[in-house]
């Protein structure tokens, strides 16, 4: 009983952590079904569009983002950007 109960459960966590994989040549409304929440169109112009989907973020800020790049309904490109750091500026308090 404890074994296939241990066989179970492990069989959920895998099935529960399955990554999307997103493939060159794959259809635009196949892509845009699978991220519904976390992805943003950026582009749409004749025949072409671009979608943008945030992978990677810290508590203050967005660290990166993937970009997909559809021509005629099918994903030709596929490029991660990381998002600048801000530029620290320390101000030293004038002494009264």
């Amino acid at each position: 009983m404890k074994k296939s109960f241990a066989i179970l459960f492990m069989s959920v966590i895998l099935a529960s952590c399955a990554v999307k994989q997103y493939t060159i040549g794959m259809s635009e409304t196949e892509f845009t079904a699978s991220q519904k929440y976390n992805l943003s169109l950026v582009e749409a112009t004749q025949g072409r569009s671009v979608y943008k989907r945030v992978v990677e973020a810290d508590a203050q800020r967005v660290v990166a983002n993937m970009y997909y790049y559809f021509k005629d309904g099918r994903l030709v490109r596929m490029e991660r950007v990381e998002e600048p750091k801000p530029a620290v500026v320390v101000v030293e308090k004038a002494k009264s």
